[in-house]
């Protein structure tokens, strides 16, 4: 027989559907994972490691009767759409309508995907086990080891969801000298009768393009873009049919960016859109135009930049090497990207430290401990889970999950503590809370870490507790809540324990002290004053409420939390008052230092309170407080105003 589309019969086996595992797996983000697939595979070809792998999107367009096999292959999908018009399958029909319009249009859209520097696939001329055979004809096989980005031999798949036919052409030139050229159908189960009249039978539902029924594949490198031919060793991949958005270059250069700026910033990787590069020598630029869309790779394109960068080489559990690079940077994300040695990213590792502002990368160094931890990935490449580690026990890969983990954790809190409070205030709140309501718009974040609801709500109180992963502080007013933050204490904005929050308050007396400086333990009427500002505890304090609240800890050594909050009305002087929250009582803190973090002044403190000069409704007050209590605690603070 001639050369053309075969589809092998099923021999009365399983029918086919239009619900392909493979395909369905990317069909959330088709650009994106087809570029991240993509990238992936050519990056495990390389030849010569002193050069970048280069790889190409081509899009271009091509009379519909130019596709190879264009009758057969038309008759085949009019074939499935009859077939399953009679099983009354919507979902296939309305596939297979679309697809019988797309290829009796006049012209076709089509991908190129072009690869360079890389070995081509080798071992077209053998039956079995070869690079060839598990693309075109395998099923769930993948022949890659050690540092390989893909194990499960599904990313094959990736392509086809970007095809309105399901179509694509292979063609290579492998390093051995070897040419072939194949095509692929991925369509579903249908009647035979009518393609071929010696054969009555239902097909399994993928078709070759083949130079015998033996679907063994052509011997001449075919290009089916006009305008491209291949001299150099490599693989062309050409999705006829192509699914062409408006946005489609936008969504695949987003997903280059953000899966592979560690590998194009060391120049391994080189890749062009239609006439769009990113390569070493633009990729600033090409990060600051698309730092919407790629908001984590424009974290981490700093990470590699900025001369304050702490990199750190770790022998690890005896697996290998990782480096750390980590940057304490106010705005960034607070995420590490975990890496293959080839530079492809596998996850954004969140829930590290609430209060640091940073982001690092970690780098999986040497083959061996590539090939751990590339054992528990699972079929996207984009997480760990140790119950699918092959060659160790679930228990075992996942305590080694956790001491990376748990070493890079400690890696950032240690580098994070030589930030001064100061400096933490000065740059970084404002990048923790938005200026009016605290709101994060970093939508990718807000999946990680914050929930976006606000509401109105009665004030409740946490028990006293430590907890790794935080908890939920529910306060009247509009609140952001920290799910996964490490918060130590919250706010209250209504006193629990006091019935009648206007009684007056007395104190012990400062003394004599005048002009700017306090005196200790002298006589008095419980007045004292700070500069020109008069004090007097026997005065009558209202409690006042708070619009939105934040309060967390910041030095841990040092035991100094930050505390801001946004007043509802008016009072002139007043003061904030602290106590340990406990489960039956509050205990009286000590505050010992106390500072206005807005005009970088120190305020008087009495012991649990600070006191305020003036309190202004709707303006944000940020202070930061020094408290005589080592262990971590939860604290409950009142916001008191001095009635006129």
């Amino acid at each position: 027989m001639s050369t053309g589309w075969y589809f092998p019969s099923n021999n009365y086996g399983t029918v086919t559907g239009i619900g392909e595992a493979g395909i369905e797996t990317f069909r959330g983000s088709p650009y994106r994972s087809l570029a991240r697939e993509i990238c992936q595979n050519s990056m495990d070809a390389r030849i010569d490691n002193k050069n970048p792998v280069i790889i190409e999107f081509s899009s271009f367009s091509i009379p519909t009767k130019n596709i190879p096999g264009y009758d057969n292959l038309h008759e085949a999908i009019k074939s499935c759409l009859n077939f399953w018009t009679e099983q009354n399958n919507k979902k296939t029909i309305d596939f297979f309508n679309k697809a019988k319009t797309t290829i009796e249009h006049p012209t076709i859209d089509v991908l190129r995907i072009s690869d360079f520097n890389t070995t081509g696939l080798q071992g077209s001329d053998k039956e079995f086990n070869t690079p060839w055979h598990n693309l075109v004809k395998a099923s769930g096989v993948s022949g890659k080891e050690g540092s390989a980005g893909g194990s499960f031999g599904i990313g094959k798949a990736a392509p086809f969801v970007c095809s309105d036919i399901r179509t694509l052409f292979y063609a290579t030139k492998d390093i051995d000298g070897l040419i072939a050229f194949q095509g692929i159908a991925k369509l579903v189960s249908f009647r035979e009768k009518g393609l071929f009249k010696e054969r009555d039978s239902i097909t399994s539902g993928t078709g070759f393009y083949s130079a015998d029924k033996k679907n063994t594949p052509l011997r001449n490198c075919k290009s089916i873009d006009p305008n491209f031919t291949r001299f150099e060793c490599g693989t062309d991949i050409f999705v006829v049919g192509f699914y062409k958005t408006a946005d489609w270059k936008t969504e695949i250069i987003s997903s280059v960016l953000e899966e592979f700026v560690l590998a194009i910033y060391s120049n391994e990787l080189i890749v062009k859109i239609d006439n769009i590069e990113i390569s070493s020598n633009n990729l600033k630029d090409i990060i600051e135009i698309y730092k919407e869309k790629a908001k984590f790779a424009y974290n981490y394109y700093q990470v590699l930049t900025n001369d304050n960068v702490v990199v750190k080489e770790h022998d690890f559990e005896e697996l290998g090497t990782i480096e750390l690079h980590i940057l304490i940077k106010n705005g960034l994300h607070r995420k590490v990207m975990m890496c293959r040695k080839n530079g492809m990213k596998i996850f954004d590792k969140a829930n590290i430290s609430s209060t640091i502002q940073f982001a690092g990368i970690c780098i999986l160094k040497d083959d061996k401990i590539n090939e751990y931890f590339r054992a528990m990935e699972n079929p996207q490449h984009n997480a760990w889970e140790p119950e699918r580690h092959s060659t160790d026990s679930k228990n075992k890969a996942k305590s080694n999950m956790t001491l990376l983990y748990k070493y890079i954790k400690n890696e950032v809190i240690e580098l994070g503590k030589v930030t001064t409070v100061d400096e933490i205030d000065a740059e970084g709140m404002g990048e923790f809370f938005a200026d009016t309501e605290f709101i994060d718009t970093d939508s990718q974040s807000k999946k990680e870490t914050i929930s976006n609801t606000t509401k109105n709500l009665e004030i409740k109180f946490s028990k006293n507790q430590k907890s790794d992963v935080g908890y939920e502080e529910t306060i009247e007013g509009n609140i952001t809540y920290f799910e996964n933050d490490e918060l130590f204490g919250g706010i209250g904005s209504k006193d629990r324990y006091d019935e009648n929050p206007n009684l007056s308050h007395t104190g012990t007396g400062f003394g004599g002290g005048d002009g700017n400086n306090v005196g200790t333990n002298g006589s008095g009427d419980n007045s004292y004053q700070i500069g020109f500002m008069d004090f007097n505890d026997n005065e009558s304090a209202t409690c006042i409420t708070t619009m939105s609240v934040r309060l967390f800890i910041i030095d841990r050594e040092n035991n100094i939390y930050y505390l801001a909050f946004v007043p509802k009305k008016n009072s002139g002087k007043g003061y904030l008052q602290i106590n340990l929250s406990g489960e039956q009582s509050n205990i009286k803190t000590n505050i010992i230092e106390a500072k206005d973090l807005n005009g970088n002044t120190s305020l008087c403190c009495k012991g649990n309170k600070i006191y305020l000069n003036n309190i202004i409704k709707g303006v944000k007050n940020k202070v930061s407080f020094k408290i005589d209590y080592i262990d971590e605690c939860s604290l409950e603070v009142k916001l008191y105003g001095y009635s006129s």
